[in-house]
């Protein structure tokens, strides 16, 4: 029995979870349904570099400021934060640029000089930013400030409601006559993601208002938000658990008692319920009301006004396409220092139904570029990544095919964009397309997959004017036990779902609950406590190590207890560095005894890890988790590797062995020379084995002189009685998913490191 559960390890949950765990002394259990924690706070890995998937940076976390408070306060003060260059954004037109400094007194004089017959407009535009995002915050605060000064806050809201309910285009058609003016000021419409025809004047000037000092960038990263804040919730026995998919909130009586979920952890999927007199959702009004709880009987009659609002805003919904690229030097080379680029061909944030099926053709027409890398202050790998929104629709022709299998035309259209999104960048920051070595794309049903936003949306319920003109936004919901955080039950974006979640805390911890908060944050931070690990995770001693190659190593892990199931090709989450977590997939498992292959050659964290690791050392580990598992049939399975790709593979084939089906496996395995062949030093490998020799001059009989791909470009195989399992860097694996796909096969597994 849990005193709290969070459904989604999102900021708005994490930040819930860490304030009822830390102020209210409760045992918290966060539900999470991707393998990583963090909602769209979390990176992703390739081959050592890393990229955010929706913090891109964060304005109002200064040293002194309230936001930098609550984030220091939920991570024992072990987040820190980078400010980005002082001309922090750049907008960027044809014939016409625009920086925007980290100073609002600069600011305002920067657009006078340019716009000077609008000077007395702009001086205004100021005035209005500060009172309309007044407004918002007040509607805001309203939700949980104690119930006789609610309705001083509503007076006080009335006064500005107009202004503030226009939408963002009516009130700069009003305040100001130059095109290239008001097309400037709602450059950044992408930080709140509904265009300035749809969008409330006052979602507007909440942005505006939040960098007007500035922007900041998590150092190391936007993983280790989830990473810090977990202590809190840890440190009093509750615990952030991954590869759940909540299915439905328990209720009796009327009133939510728990969380019905698919726990995903082990070999099979499995049904749990797990049970706490308060449960609060972070995954949208949307997933909540419409997913999770009954839409008819007694409880659909008291959520029906929720839902009819929800069917009418999220009309106005829109995804996005994000281009991530490994690059070979730093962006520095580029005359870079970490600033982003809102790129435009035209003047006009109008039509997204023309701008998303221009971008669907190869010629984007918006777009935003940022530079991960440079921003977290990590000098070993050097990453970009464009953004451009879409709409939601624009890929509705997969729509219901799995990841990874969506085929050839899939592949093609992705190809198409993602050219047209580096085509776009490279008019602005030239010799940006020289320095990319790899890239990836993803679209709305990339989003949908990994974070259950419906139709890929990048943001909550969109910021209308209908949307700030409701009382139904909130942290409280009809259902008693039932609160709301994130962004839906505050603003959007990563601070206004960081708010939405000290709003449900608030209202979870009853009248005294927004005060108690207030109180704790002004205490002096304690150290960080020890504490007894969770359930998920165990420590984790090394055995044993033994260098296999000049940069693979071979680990043995004993674990505190036996692992208690594991399916052949999950992986492992090693503690590799303070805040710093690593997957490795696991090479065998038996009892307490886990072993990994590990290939030190990209330098990161978890290179440094192995290096330095001796016998003895004692580390955290959470397993088994991953869903990459043979599929049972009597197909043709074609197995291909490259270096420490192998790993995956090797429980599958002891399986296949201890089932007699060996024989039907075949193994293309590659490397640069004979001596980084390390299937050598492993059994059993299937019967049919072709080494593929990448830098040498004359092949050992049996071998191939080439690339796997150059392999596996000869290879026949009838699309329908072959699966291919394809593991190693991300290039490699891409390479071989688009040969395939092009080959006509139908069934491709795949992993990337």
């Amino acid at each position: 029995m849990w005193d709290v559960i969070v459904i989604g390890s999102g900021i708005g949950g994490l930040t819930s979870a860490g304030l009822l765990a830390g102020v209210g002394d409760k045992k918290v259990l966060v539900l999470e349904k991707h393998s990583e924690p963090g909602g769209l706070t979390h990176v992703f890995r390739r081959d050592g570099a890393s990229w955010d998937v929706g913090l891109h940076y964060i304005g109002n976390v200064g040293p002194d400021s309230k936001t930098r408070q609550l984030f220091d306060w939920l991570s024992y003060g072990k987040l820190q934060w980078n400010k980005l260059p002082d001309d922090f954004d750049r907008f960027i037109y044809p014939d016409f640029q625009f920086n925007v400094p980290s100073d609002p007194a600069l600011y305002k004089a920067r657009l006078i000089a340019r716009f000077p017959a609008e000077a007395r407009a702009i001086k205004r535009y100021f005035r209005d930013i500060n009172l309309c995002s007044l407004w918002a915050t007040m509607g805001f605060v309203r939700a949980f400030v104690p119930l006789k000064v609610a309705p001083i806050v509503g007076v006080l809201q009335r006064l500005t409601s107009r202004k503030s309910l226009q939408t963002t285009q009516q009130y700069m058609e009003k305040n100001f006559r130059s095109p290239l003016l008001r097309a400037l000021l709602v450059s950044q419409w992408g930080d709140y993601g509904v265009p300035p025809a749809n969008s409330a004047f006052a979602i507007h000037a909440q942005i505006v208002k939040h960098y007007l000092n500035g922007a900041w960038y998590p150092q190391g990263g936007a993983g280790r938000i989830a990473r810090t804040f977990e202590k809190r919730i840890e440190s009093r026995g509750g615990a952030v658990r991954v590869c759940q998919q909540a299915t439905e909130i328990v209720l009796e009586e009327g009133r939510a008692v728990g969380v019905k979920v698919i726990d995903r952890r082990g070999p099979e999927p499995r049904e749990v319920i797990y049970r706490a007199p308060t449960i609060i959702s972070n995954i949208g009004l949307e997933n909540t009301f419409q997913s999770l709880l009954p839409t008819d009987g007694e409880i659909g009659s008291k959520t029906a006004a929720i839902r009819e609002w929800i069917e009418r805003l999220k009309g106005n919904g829109i995804s996005a396409v994000t281009l991530y690229l490994r690059l070979k030097a730093p962006v520095s080379t580029l005359g870079v220092q970490g600033e982003n680029y809102w790129i435009n061909t035209c003047t006009d944030h109008g039509d997204l139904r023309l701008h998303s099926a221009s971008l669907m053709k190869g010629h984007p027409t918006q777009i935003y570029v940022s530079f991960p890398s440079a921003k977290a202050g990590d000098d070993r790998f050097h990453t970009a990544e464009i953004i451009s929104f879409v709409l939601p629709d624009a890929f509705s022709a997969w729509q219901n095919t799995p990841k990874g299998q969506r085929g050839h035309a899939y592949a093609a259209q992705k190809k198409q964009v993602a050219e047209g999104l580096l085509q776009l960048a490279e008019v602005s920051l030239p010799g940006l397309t020289q320095l990319v070595s790899y890239y990836e794309l993803s679209t709305p049903l990339t989003m949908e997959h990994y974070t259950s936003h419906p139709r890929g949306g990048f943001y909550g319920l969109p910021a209308t004017p209908e949307r700030y003109s409701t009382y139904l936004l909130g942290p409280t919901t009809p259902i008693a036990g039932l609160y709301i955080s994130g962004t839906d039950a505050g603003c959007l974006g990563i601070v206004g779902a960081l708010m939405g979640g000290v709003g449900a805390a608030a209202q979870a911890m009853g009248a005294r609950g927004y005060p108690l908060i207030q109180a704790a944050l002004k205490e002096p931070l304690p150290p960080l406590p020890t504490y007894p690990l969770p359930a998920e995770k165990q420590r984790a001693e090394l055995i044993n190590k033994t260098q296999l190659t000049a940069t693979i190593w071979h680990l043995y892990f004993e674990l505190d207890s036996p692992l208690a199931a594991f399916e052949p090709g999950q992986f492992g989450r090693l503690r590799v560095a303070d805040y710093e977590w690593r997957d490795y997939s696991i090479m065998r498992a038996e009892d307490r005894r886990i072993e990994f292959v590990i290939d030190t050659r990209t330098g990161g964290d978890g290179s440094v890890f192995v290096k330095q690791a001796s016998v003895g050392l004692q580390t955290e580990i959470e397993l088994p988790l991953g869903h990459y598992a043979l599929v049972k049939n009597a197909k043709r399975k074609v197995f291909i590797a490259t270096g420490t790709g192998i790993a995956p593979f090797l429980p599958m084939f002891n399986q296949l062995t201890q089932e007699g089906t060996i024989n039907t496996a075949e193994l293309l395995f590659g490397c640069p020379t004979w001596v980084d062949d390390i299937t050598r030093h492993f059994s059993p490998l299937p019967p049919t084995k072709t080494l593929c020799l990448s830098r040498v001059d004359v092949v050992p009989d049996g071998a191939f002189k080439g690339r796997v791909t150059d392999a596996l470009n000869g290879l026949h195989f009838d699309p329908a009685t072959t699966d291919f399992y394809v593991c190693g860097s991300a290039a490699m694996v891409m390479d071989c998913q688009v040969l395939l796909e092009e080959k006509g096969a139908k069934n491709i597994f795949i992993e990337r490191y």
